[in-house]
């Protein structure tokens, strides 16, 4: 939940939704911090950009043997982008040293080190078009002259007369994301290589918008919360009566444009590397984690993209890529990678498995669990077949020891199940009265979102799906890869969705979420164009799981678990119905599961470090840490039937919320902020507003107001009525 706005930096604070962003030098901090004037600057105009000296008048004095520079990089359009640049400082004039690149529209703020810099490279921070202390108008995420602006300023870099002509990008979520399409779309010649952590190569299913064709819910608090963050004035004077300021308040807020495209098609195909895998050629290095949704990528990009030189890395780890451990020294995995790549030097890592994934095991989990997750560390050269194509099946079965009768399976109360066998048994039908409210134990879509939150105990969950076991296990068995359920169904209403969980359940009962995966009904057949389900039809369809590696253990129970419901991750569909699973016969509901064949692994070791969270130095602000959640509660209001989660992240509050016999009239409501305090002056950019659904529409209500001193400046209202699209 809100996986790519979990920021912690040292002087620009995000607690959720909201960021806290303070100069670097305001002395409430308390000792303020040492400072310096701006340093000469060793960059020039080249290729189509030209800089100046950027807005900051002074900068941290930064660690020994680093040198900063604040630009402004005019685009060929004139538009500046704010970039932080870091040279070693015994940098020589006949010495060329590469470059690295990380672009996010986070607000980068000046830093007092930097790892590559001291590794002898030059390292760029770049504020996107329209964010931070950037110009422009963001007119959407990953939109196109973003990346003809990162491809401008990979010209630029490689150009410097420090340059050796060699550029990397690199980062986490966005930036991973830029990296990615930059790479294979554009092909810059001076970039010879990424490495990203946590992205995706399908938007579309694959980010916080429509998995499996299902629209999400509470991750969309992270697009209403891009409002403010759009609009606040720029770093470090914050001028709130300057053009560029100003032009924010012109920007369409990206959330319309998820609405506007419920169905995949080109406005998702820009960004997403599927299906064209070949595109990409530049070396690349991935890393994903299990608790996350940005982990797909991995060993799909591997697999598919055979022109490139790909390594890979899956752990156990949220969108932070930090916790749960065990955690790993990034800064030395980047170093090295980039070495082999840019500086031409021998770095010993292409001599290393190209495949590294860890192998959890059961733990006793928590809200706040954040120690280091018991597993081990597997090496491959490939990831096996087996993790796309999974070929053992177990069948879902009713309870042998329940016989049931014409009337119990019939009968659309949750509840019910059975058990996972071997074998199909004879034609069998359950039914599953919708309650709209379903969900609430696990992580959330997205990374959990929760500072070393791993998951809760989902027995109160399971109870209100069709529940499916496994008699406890006579040897442990691993799986890695894409687990899938092929599903047997129909339902009374044209709309419904499906949600399948595949748990741990332990020798005590209790239940763990291993992975789950999403499809709305209407897209069995297609992203691009759904068809409304017939009721009383029976459809067959496929759920693909996340990719998850995981070790159940001997004397635990598999246990899937069928819904209809993910509430507050998914936006529930609108229709009261029933739905009814049929197995056996010739409708033989089973998933197919991922197991692990007896492989020859390889020998290899990670850098891995023993801190809880990672040393790294060279990181954008949201790499640091996942978002801090201080409340979670469910309520339900008897009166009326509403069901609500309510999130306190911070200052900013979250409210998800759905009736219990009318699950067309749901809604996401949010207040939250940006934030900017320091030398007795408050800048704050508020937001309140409002996602709400009815059976045939979704209503978008959002006011931003700007402050200064706590006295109202300037407000805009944003509304928008978007007709629903099957979903």
């Amino acid at each position: 939940m809100l996986s790519r706005r979990g920021f912690l930096k040292e002087m620009s604070v995000a607690a959720g939704t909201g960021f806290f962003v303070r100069n670097p030098f305001d002395r409430s901090m308390g000792i303020a911090p040492a400072r310096q004037k701006p340093g000469p600057i060793w960059s020039v105009d080249a290729g189509e950009v030209r800089v100046s000296r950027g807005p900051w008048t002074v900068l941290p004095a930064v660690e020994t043997g680093v040198h900063i520079e604040d630009l402004y990089l005019r685009m060929p359009d004139g538009v500046r982008l704010n970039a932080f640049l870091y040279l070693p400082a015994d940098l020589s004039r006949h010495q060329k040293i590469p470059g690295v690149l990380n672009t996010t529209p986070y607000r980068n703020m000046p830093r007092k080190d930097s790892n590559f810099a001291r590794n002898g490279y030059a390292s760029l921070f770049v504020d996107v078009r329209g964010s931070g202390g950037s110009e422009g108008i963001p007119k959407d995420e990953y939109a196109p002259q973003e990346h003809q602006d990162t491809a401008a300023v990979i010209d630029w870099l490689s150009r410097q007369p420090w340059s050796n002509g060699h550029i990397g990008m690199y980062g986490t979520s966005y930036s991973a994301f830029n990296s990615v399409w930059v790479a294979a779309a554009i092909k810059p010649p001076a970039l010879k290589a990424i490495f990203v952590r946590a992205g995706t190569d399908i938007r579309y299913t694959d980010d916080i918008h429509f998995p499996g064709g299902a629209m999400l819910m509470v991750d969309n608090s992270w697009a209403i919360g891009m409002f403010h963050s759009n609009v606040m004035p720029g770093a470090p004077d914050f001028d709130i009566n300057s053009t560029p300021s100003l032009d924010r308040w012109e920007t369409t807020p990206w959330l319309l444009g998820f609405l506007h495209h419920q169905l995949d098609g080109p406005y998702w195909r820009h960004g997403s590397l599927a299906p064209d895998y070949g595109r990409l050629t530049t070396p690349t290095f991935l890393a994903g984690g299990y608790l996350d949704i940005y982990q797909n990528f991995v060993p799909r990009i591997m697999k598919n993209s055979r022109g490139a030189v790909t390594m890979g890395i899956l752990g156990p780890w949220h969108h932070s890529m930090n916790v749960p451990g065990p955690v790993l020294d990034w800064d030395v995995l980047q170093l090295r990678w980039f070495d082999q790549w840019l500086k031409g030097k021998d770095s010993g890592i292409l001599r290393e498995p190209r495949a590294s994934f860890y192998i959890p095991r059961w733990t006793r989990q928590s809200f706040r669990y954040a120690g280091e997750i018991p597993g081990e560390w597997r090496y491959l050269n490939d990831w096996p077949e087996t993790a796309f194509s999974p070929q053992d099946r177990l069948y879902l079965r009713p309870d042998p020891e329940r016989p049931v009768t014409e009337a119990l399976a019939l009968e659309p109360a949750p509840g019910q199940g059975g058990k996972l066998a071997d074998s199909s048994g004879p034609a069998s039908a359950l039914k599953l009265r919708y309650y709209p409210a379903t969900g609430g134990s696990g992580q959330s879509f997205g990374p959990t979102g929760h500072e070393g939150y791993y998951g809760l105990d989902h027995r109160g969950e399971d109870v209100w799906g069709l529940v499916f076991d496994t008699s406890p296990l006579r040897e442990s068995i691993e799986i890695l890869g894409f687990a899938k359920a092929r599903l047997f169904v129909a339902s009374t209403a044209p709309v419904a969705n499906w949600i399948v969980r595949l748990m741990d359940v332990a020798p005590d009962g209790t239940s763990y979420l291993i992975s789950r995966g999403y499809l709305n009904g209407t897209h069995r057949l297609s992203h691009e164009k759904p068809e409304a389900l017939v009721p009383g039809e029976v459809y067959e369809i496929v759920v693909e799981l996340m990719c998850t590696a995981y070790t159940f253990e001997h004397d635990h129970r598999i246990r899937v678990v069928v819904t209809n419901a993910d509430f507050p991750v998914l936006w529930p569909s609108p229709y009261m119905m029933t739905t009814t699973l049929f197995m056996g016969g010739d409708r033989p509901s089973h998933i197919e599961l991922p197991i692990l064949p007896r492989l020859a692994y390889l020998s290899g070791k990670l850098p891995v470090l023993s801190e809880s969270i990672s040393k790294m130095s060279d990181v954008q602000p949201q790499e640091q840490t996942a978002d801090r959640v201080s409340a979670y509660e469910r309520t339900t209001d008897i009166a009326s039937g509403t069901h609500t989660s309510f999130f306190t992240l911070g200052d900013d509050k979250i409210w998800c919320r759905v009736k219990g016999d009318d699950p067309a009239a749901a809604s996401l409501e949010l207040s939250g902020f940006t934030k900017s305090e320091g030398n007795d002056r408050r800048i704050e950019v508020r937001a309140e507003g409002a996602l709400r659904s009815t059976e045939d529409e979704f209503i978008l209500d959002v006011t931003c107001t700007l402050l200064e001193n706590d006295q109202v400046i300037k407000s805009r209202q944003w509304k928008d009525r978007v007709r629903r699209e099957l979903v």
